[in-house]
């Protein structure tokens, strides 16, 4: 979703940045007087803030699992959850 945001807003406004073409066009509303410009811009600088400033995501564990094994994430903390893979019973 965030690549074709960006691509959306590189075709649409000619910047590659929508904090850079947010500015431009804020500042460009507000020099002219404009509110459909200074609303974009705004719009767009929200934009960036809010996709700049969530969490990125991370990798957990890494490691392949036998088949029929359960992984059982202990989460009951904040911080660094504890992983445990749990084997199949033998027959």
């Amino acid at each position: 979703m965030a690549n074709r945001t960006k691509k959306l807003i590189e075709r649409a406004l000619g910047a590659r940045d929508p904090r850079e073409a947010g500015l431009r066009r804020t500042l460009t509303g507000l020099r002219e007087g404009d509110r459909t410009e200074l609303y974009i811009g705004l719009a767009l600088t929200a934009l960036a803030y809010i996709s700049r400033t969530r969490p990125q995501r991370e990798l957990l564990f890494r490691k392949s699992i036998p088949e029929g094994s359960a992984l059982v994430i202990h989460h009951k903390k904040r911080g660094a959850p504890r992983i445990e893979v749990i084997k199949p019973p033998k027959a």
